[in-house]
């Protein structure tokens, strides 16, 4: 029933093998390269379910395939790359000289193992039949594939700049931009490299992109959609030559950036790694467990300590978060009365506005209850009309005025607590799991089908009364909060647009729809049926539509769309 960890190597090795016969052979003639990973995937599929049972099989297979989309993730920019050289070879384009050193790229491979460590630990020294054995080993694919993706850019990274276009080619066959410098919103220079800002695992809310190759001065490119980071040698220079594109804002002086171990960054530094341990992965909880295992505890005493500890986590993820988001109360007075008004209004006047830097429009509202309760906007968010951040800031304030935050997490609890009994219940009573191998499968599948429906169904159910209710606190009511949305969303997809023709073929952006319009079913039932947040059309129609404010009558609706939009076309 549980998997083996050289047939989970094995596994992983077809996945990638698969994808890598799909691309050479598919080099010169595409059909072909998609018949050969067709006929690899389907050897690679009798050939486990030659050497196992349906239902071990299947668990390997799991892992074919992710190791095998993993591969896609390293492979997907190879056409564009090739696209970039050719355009390359056809413009006079001077080679930007870059600081490469091998310690930056050690401090990244160490940061991703001391966040993965206890996690690694319980994977090799863990309970044999342990399930989360599944999800550790699923994690970890994922970060090394990313880490992975991070050691080839560092590598191979090349910068480029055309004088006579007015723009700069970031290439590499893994990850790569090509942007003009009159999209520059910002052009700075910090004095080293922020790791504890640029290590996804380390960051929330931010959209960085990292091309540093070293540890020396910093080019900071903000860009719609992204901020991009590059470690150039003559980077006084280059910040002239990107900031004469017109800039939005300008900023002249360098920014002073501290070490990591710095001891004023202590705190900060701790603070995202136990982040990064307990809300990105999975390390601190397995590492309790773990030593919880050898101190032979048992396991229902196992299960409450966790639970002790997650409450733990919900009491303090107001100050991780805002750690995490290099988050700083806000000193714009303006948005200060603002704020304040709503939260009076909404019977909050104890909440607290932060901002944080970041090209993304979005707002968070965290704390565990009203008098820890926080609202974050990102810089983004604040330079849309004043109308639209009241609407913002009255749908968040709703979030803790109603204890979503916390309420959220008690409703994941209680399924992960039933599954958790579950686990416990086969453990306690079923010593011969080879007899019910199908009954088990069958159990097992359907908890992490229905897992996503149910998290969807009662975060949707949040948002659509944070929509409404907050509606009550504008001025303009409904209207108000429809247009913030309309507003949002417009200047979000022009963003995620303008980003994308950065990394992917221009031809492929032309066909994004804008977020406001009703989808295909397909995509209208996987943002009603597994997504956080009701699609954008029906939030916006919802809203400018109902004329008697939260009550059974737009729940009703709600539910009946949930269902209806699902299956119709």
């Amino acid at each position: 029933m549980f998997p083996s960890l050289s047939w989970i190597l094995l596994s992983i090795f077809m996945g990638c093998m698969i994808q890598s016969a799909g691309i050479i052979s598919g080099k010169r003639n595409k059909k072909f390269g998609y018949i050969v990973e067709i006929t690899s995937g389907i050897l690679a599929i009798g050939y486990v379910f030659y050497e196992h049972s349906f239902i071990n099989g299947f668990i390997y297979i799991a892992f074919i395939s992710s190791s095998y989309f993993s591969m896609v993730t390293l492979t997907s920019g190879h056409v564009r790359y090739e696209k970039i050289q050719e355009e390359l070879q056809v413009h006079s384009v001077e080679e930007i000289e870059l600081h490469r050193e091998i310690k930056r790229i050690f401090l990244d491979i160490s940061m991703t193992l001391i966040i993965f460590i206890f996690a690694i630990l319980f994977l090799i020294f863990g309970p044999e039949a342990s399930p989360l054995k599944y999800i550790i080993s699923f994690g970890l694919l994922t970060a090394i594939t990313e880490l992975l993706k991070r050691i080839l850019v560092y590598k191979n990274v090349r910068i480029y700049y055309c004088k006579d276009t007015e723009m700069v080619y970031i290439v590499s066959k893994y990850d790569l931009r090509k942007f003009s410098i009159h999209d520059c919103k910002m052009v700075q220079i910090e004095s080293a490299v922020d790791m504890l800002k640029l290590h996804p695992l380390l960051t929330l809310f931010m959209s960085n992109t990292d091309f540093t190759t070293s540890s020396q001065s910093v080019l900071k490119l903000s860009l719609p959609g992204e901020t991009v980071y590059m470690t150039l040698k003559d980077v006084d220079k280059w910040k002239r030559v990107f900031g004469a594109g017109g800039l939005k804002d300008s900023v002249d002086e360098q920014i002073m950036v501290l070490p990591f171990y710095h001891k004023r960054n202590m705190k900060r530094l701790l603070g995202k790694f136990y982040f990064a341990a307990t809300v990105k992965g999975v390390s601190a909880y397995t590492g309790l467990l773990l030593l919880l295992y050898f101190l032979n505890i048992p396991n229902w005493l196992m299960v409450t300590i966790a639970i002790i500890y997650w409450g733990f986590n919900l009491y303090i993820s107001d100050l991780v978060l805002k750690v995490a988001m290099d988050a700083k109360e806000t000193t714009n007075q303006e948005l200060i009365n603002i704020a304040q008004h709503i939260f009076e209004k909404a019977g909050i006047p104890q909440t607290r506005i932060y901002e944080t830097e970041s090209s993304e429009y979005n707002g968070l509202a965290t704390g565990m209850n009203i008098g820890k309760g926080m609202i974050t906007l990102t810089t983004a968010t604040l330079k849309l009309p004043i109308e639209v951040i009241e609407g913002i800031l009255a749908h968040e304030a709703i979030h803790i005025k109603k204890r979503d935050i916390m309420w959220g997490q008690i409703w994941r609890a209680v399924y992960i607590i039933l599954i958790l009994f579950v686990i416990l219940f086969i453990q306690e009573n079923i010593h011969d799991i080879d007899a019910y191998r199908i009954p088990l499968f069958l159990l097992i599948w359907s908890i992490m089908f229905i897992f996503p429906i149910y998290q969807s169904f009662v975060s949707q159910w949040m948002e659509v009364r944070a929509d409404h209710l907050g509606a009550s606190l504008l001025k303009g009511g409904r209207n108000q909060m429809a247009d913030s949305f309309r507003i949002l969303t417009k200047a979000q997809d022009e963003e995620i647009h303008k980003s994308l023709t950065y990394s992917m073929s221009e031809d492929k952006t032309k066909k994004d729809k804008s977020s406001l319009e009703r989808a295909t079913w397909i995509w209208r039932m996987i943002e009603f049926q597994f997504m956080p947040h009701p699609p954008m059309y029906w939030r916006v129609s919802s809203l400018a539509t109902n004329q008697n404010g939260w009550g059974k009558g737009i729940l009703k609706r709600w539910a009946t769309d949930r269902l209806k939009e699902s299956i119709s076309k």
